[in-house]
C-alpha cells in the first residue's frame, strides 16, 4: 500500500484540487465510503478516497465544505474511475445535489467480460491475482465516528490504489474482444441515469410487504413512517427504534404496541409520545383488532 494523507481542512483539499490541475492530471480513481441507516439516521457520506496516480489522499467530508467536494466530482475534465458508479452517484446528488460527471465505471466491463464474480475482491483476485482481503471486519464499521481507527483507513483506500490497474487490463480485454463501443454506450447509460429525489423505502419492494392484505398494508406504511419520523429525531436507524419485525406483527394484529420490545438505545423520553402515535394509528384503522 502506499502511503496516503487524510485531509481534513478546506485549505488541504483546495490545496490538492490545484495540484490536479498543476500535475495535468487528467484521470483519478475514486471510492467513497457511507453510511446508510446501520449506526445513524438516513444516509451520509463519509469519506472520500483518491488515487491519482502518484498520490493516495482521504478527504474527511465532516470537517471540510462540501462545495470543495462538488467541485472534485462535477469537474468534466477530469475523469473518475469508480467500480459500480450507481450508489455513490446517488447518495452525492440525493444528499448534497453533487452531479458525478467524467465516470469511467469498471463494472459494465466486468458484465461484458462475463467474469463470474463480480464484487470488487473477486475481480481484483480473478484480473490482477491480488489476495482478496477480509472484509467481514469494517462491514458494519462507523465510518461516522471521529477518529477513524487507522487500520479502517488502510481499508478504505486500498481498493482505489488498484483501480487503475485493473482499467488498463479490462479495457484491453474488452478492446481485444471488439466489446469497447458497447462499454462506452452502457459507461454513458450508468451515469446518466436519473437520481430519484425521493427514494422508494426498501421495505415497500420487498415480497413479504407485497403479500399483506390492503389494510395491513396500509397500516404498515402509516406505521413506518411513524417510525421515520422518531428515528430523525433521536437519530437512530429505523430498524432500531421499532423493529422491522414488529412492524409486521402490529401491522397484521399480531401483536399491541405494548408489545414492542425497545432497545437500549431508544430514549426513555421518546417512548409516551411514540406510543400514543403508534396506537393512534391503529386505532382508526380496520386491519387492527385491538
Amino acid at each position: 500500500m502506499k502511503p496516503y494523507r487524510f485531509l481534513d481542512q478546506d485549505k488541504q483539499v483546495q490545496d490538492y484540487l490545484i495540484s490536479l490541475r498543476e500535475r495535468d492530471v487528467q484521470v483519478t480513481a475514486v471510492d467513497l465510503e457511507g453510511e446508510f441507516n446501520l449506526h445513524h439516521y438516513g444516509e451520509h457520506l463519509c469519506l472520500v478516497q483518491i488515487f491519482d496516480g502518484r498520490d493516495s489522499v482521504i478527504i474527511d467530508p465532516q470537517t471540510v465544505r462540501i462545495s470543495l467536494i462538488k467541485e472534485f466530482f462535477e469537474d468534466p475534465s477530469l475523469k473518475k474511475i469508480f467500480y459500480d458508479c450507481s450508489g455513490d452517484r446517488t447518495l452525492l446528488y440525493r444528499q448534497y445535489g453533487i452531479s458525478l460527471t467524467a465516470v469511467i465505471d469498471l463494472l459494465p466491463a466486468v458484465e461484458l467480460l462475463e467474469l463470474e464474480k463480480k464484487g470488487l475482491g473477486k475481480v481484483l483476485t480473478a484480473v490482477l491475482g491480488l489476495e482478496e482481503k477480509n472484509k467481514k471486519k469494517f462491514q458494519r464499521y462507523n465510518w461516522m465516528k471521529r477518529p477513524i481507527r487507522e487500520d479502517a483507513l488502510v481499508y478504505a483506500i486500498e481498493d482505489v490504489e488498484y483501480l487503475y490497474e485493473l482499467k488498463e487490463k479490462l479495457m484491453s480485454d474488452i478492446e481485444k474482444r471488439g466489446l469497447f463501443e458497447e462499454y462506452e454506450r452502457l459507461n454513458h447509460e450508468v451515469q446518466s441515469k436519473p437520481v430519484a429525489l425521493e427514494a422508494v423505502p426498501g421495505l415497500f419492494k420487498k415480497n413479504r410487504f407485497k403479500k399483506l392484505p390492503p389494510e395491513a398494508k396500509e397500516l404498515f406504511r402509516e406505521l413506518y413512517y411513524v417510525r421515520d419520523e422518531y428515528a430523525q429525531r433521536m437519530d437512530l436507524p429505523p430498524n432500531s427504534v421499532i423493529a422491522n419485525e414488529d412492524l409486521y406483527g402490529l401491522s397484521l394484529s399480531r401483536m399491541a404496541s405494548c408489545d414492542i420490545a425497545f432497545s437500549r438505545q431508544v430514549s426513555q423520553k421518546f417512548i409516551p409520545s411514540l406510543l400514543k402515535d403508534v396506537d393512534r394509528v391503529l386505532s382508526r384503522n380496520p386491519a387492527h383488532s385491538g
